[in-house]
């Protein structure tokens, strides 16, 4: 019969260890990108005269794009290859089956 190897506390620990770490990592991605919108959002309003009201307006557009305002950004769908018709593969530079090269679609999830 198959025995597992022995697991002290110490070993069976460090797993939530690194999910902590991940974490704390994952709220300071989201904290960077919370400035880097703002900065962005406060040059927009300055250069542009734009108001709070444009901005709300824009996110509510896109959140609606999947017919739901549900507060995420909808997932984009498969596109054609504009040579070949076929489907592209997500986030690659060029499609897999004519090697087409493919415009940067840098907000697609």
């Amino acid at each position: 019969m198959f025995q597992p190897p022995f697991r002290s506390r110490e070993t069976a620990v460090n797993p939530a260890r690194g999910n902590e770490a991940e974490i704390t990592e994952l709220q300071g991605e989201v904290e960077r990108l919370l400035l880097i919108s703002e900065a962005l959002w406060r040059i927009l309003k300055e250069k542009h005269g734009l108001e709070e009201k444009d901005l709300v307006r824009e996110i509510t557009m896109i959140d609606l794009e999947d017919g739901r305002l549900d507060g995420r950004k909808p997932t984009a769908s498969p596109e054609p290859c504009p040579k070949c018709g076929r489907t592209l593969g997500k986030h690659r530079p060029r499609c897999l089956f004519c090697g087409e090269p493919i415009a940067a679609r840098p907000f697609d999830r």
